[in-house]
């Protein structure tokens, strides 16, 4: 499964957001407030927000080895986000999780997601495909990604992981 994903910008909002030809399946919106949660939603409308935690220093950015967790709309705990350490993460959901790692590959920074079986699952970078995304927020020339899905994932935990590279940690952003 191939998914194209975007960032489209407005006066304090970014959104990051992956479709499956026209259905959106991932989306990702911080608002530009410092206590403000990100808030994420997968294709079957389920919500979630990752809120700051007291382990983020004072740059808003968790110190090393700390989990932060993905609440779902009723404030439980759905998932866990583990920065592992400089360009290696992980997240989990019960029973599933992926390992992430950001490469260097080609001109640019990806992420490969691998199951715990080791065994590559997923893969997030760059695209270039055009769109008009002027009818989304008025940005004419958005940053584009592609999420290559190799095998059936956990709708969940394939949200927590495409939302990973966006969340504004250090070490694990696609640059």
């Amino acid at each position: 499964m191939n998914l194209s994903g975007y960032c489209f910008t407005a006066t304090g909002i970014t959104q990051y957001a992956f479709f499956l030809e026209d259905k959106e399946q991932v989306c990702v919106s911080h608002v530009a407030l410092p206590e403000a949660p990100v808030r994420l939603e997968s294709a079957s409308g389920a919500e979630y927000a990752l809120l700051r935690s007291p382990v983020w220093d004072d740059r808003g950015t968790p110190h090393a080895d700390a989990s932060v967790p993905f609440l779902n709309a009723d404030g439980r705990e759905a998932g866990y986000l583990y920065l592992l350490g400089e360009d290696r993460f992980a997240v989990s959901v019960p029973g599933n999780a992926f390992a992430g790692r950001v490469i260097m590959d080609r001109l640019r920074r990806s992420v490969c997601f691998t199951g715990l079986d080791d065994v590559l699952v997923a893969r997030l970078e760059y695209s270039f495909a055009r769109m008009p995304s002027r009818e989304r927020f008025g940005e004419w020339f958005p940053r584009r990604y592609m999420a290559e899905v190799f095998k059936h994932v956990d709708e969940s935990l394939l949200t927590f992981a495409l939302a990973a590279p966006f969340l504004g940690f250090d070490g694990i952003d696609i640059g």
